[in-house]
């Protein structure tokens, strides 16, 4: 909580363009066509993201957001939006983020489950959402490969990198309870894992 706190205190000081550069509909609206036209859920919409709003809010700050968003429960894409909104907007912002997001997904659920359900053997249909999840691990990695590539890499770090995906290829039932482990002995330690 403490970091969260620091987190907020730090970018209320952050050099930005005035929150008035676009109008609240406008802002709605980005939202609201990034989640309609982006096909693979919350992590596909992250370099959406990041690219639509470059002129708003600096590239370092866009990733502590992103960090921040994905300790929170909940759908990415909702969290992001959340943060986002705030950070631009205040509570406003982050309201009609939240709605600019939920909508397509839900509309989308009512308009189109049943139709794929009733043409999901179609050749073509399959065909497409066989590109579509290439085109989303393509996206994923590359928001992980930003990610990896702004870190500053020390010994301990890879080594608790390469231990922590070993764990999780052999020993996947005690996954939570190492990730704890780690938590609270980098805490203690005062690492900066």
């Amino acid at each position: 909580m403490k970091n969260t706190k620091n987190f907020w205190k730090n970018s209320k000081k952050l050099k930005m363009k005035p929150k008035t550069s676009f109008k609240l509909f406008e802002f709605f609206f980005i939202f609201f066509t990034t989640s309609l036209f982006t096909l693979g859920g919350g992590y596909a919409m992250v370099p959406v993201f990041q690219k639509r709003f470059s002129k708003y809010i600096e590239e370092e700050e866009f990733i502590k957001i992103l960090s921040v968003a994905q300790s929170m429960p909940g759908p990415i894409a909702v969290n992001i939006a959340i943060m986002l909104g705030e950070f631009i907007y205040g509570f406003w912002g982050a309201l009609l983020a939240v709605l600019g997001v939920i909508i397509p997904p839900i509309g989308a659920i009512v308009l189109f489950g049943s139709f794929v359900n009733k043409y999901s053997d179609n050749v073509y249909l399959s065909g497409f959402f066989k590109g579509v999840y290439g085109a989303i691990i393509g996206l994923i990695f590359g928001v992980f490969y930003a990610i990896v590539k702004r870190q500053k890499w020390k010994l301990l770090k890879s080594i608790i990198l390469i231990i922590s995906v070993i764990v999780a290829i052999f020993f996947k039932n005690f996954i939570v309870f190492i990730f704890l482990i780690l938590v609270i002995w980098c805490y203690n330690t005062k690492r900066n894992c």
